[in-house]
């Protein structure tokens, strides 16, 4: 394993495990606002924008980790009639077309959340967050893609060519 593939490993990690974080402050925040509803009591203000938040956040920070653990949404019902040559370049074919589309889809939010910062633009709610920062993850975890992508073809294309 190379130095990189094992810091692509562990920034993933790193990723997923404030993911499931995100998670159990989420739930604690919903329960919690439950409760005091129940009780008829103020809820704090910042919940349900919190919330929101952490939904998106939980998605781009964990979907480069389940890809490494190929935990992704897959068409099993196609790849079990393969034979184990045609699922290889089908998972080649499935490495570029997700690296095309993570790289373009990386390309634009960057350029989004860069434009967002530079003009200073605000996401005024309860509590007022720059739109940067909410928007920032959505950069990072598909450069995350982007790369485990990478990793995916460079692996396959390996593989494949073992296998001959």
């Amino acid at each position: 394993m190379s130095w990189l593939d094992k810091a692509l490993r562990y920034v993933e990690t790193g990723m997923a495990i404030l993911a499931g974080l995100l998670l159990v402050i989420m739930t604690v925040s919903i329960g919690m606002s439950i409760t005091l509803r129940t009780l008829n009591l103020q809820v704090p203000l910042w919940s349900v924008q919190f919330n929101e938040y952490s939904l998106l956040w939980i998605t781009f920070l964990g979907a480069a980790w389940l890809l490494r653990k190929g935990r992704h949404v897959s068409l099993d019902i196609v790849t079990r009639r393969l034979r184990k040559g045609d699922v290889g370049k089908l998972q080649i074919i499935h490495a570029v077309f997700g690296l095309v589309v993570c790289g373009v889809l990386t390309l634009y939010s960057g350029a989004v959340t860069w434009n967002l910062f530079q003009r200073g633009v605000m996401d005024v709610r309860a509590v007022d967050v720059p739109k940067y920062l909410i928007l920032l993850v959505v950069f990072l975890g598909l450069l995350m893609l982007t790369m485990e992508f990478l990793r995916n073809l460079v692996v396959g294309a390996h593989r494949l060519r073992r296998d001959k």
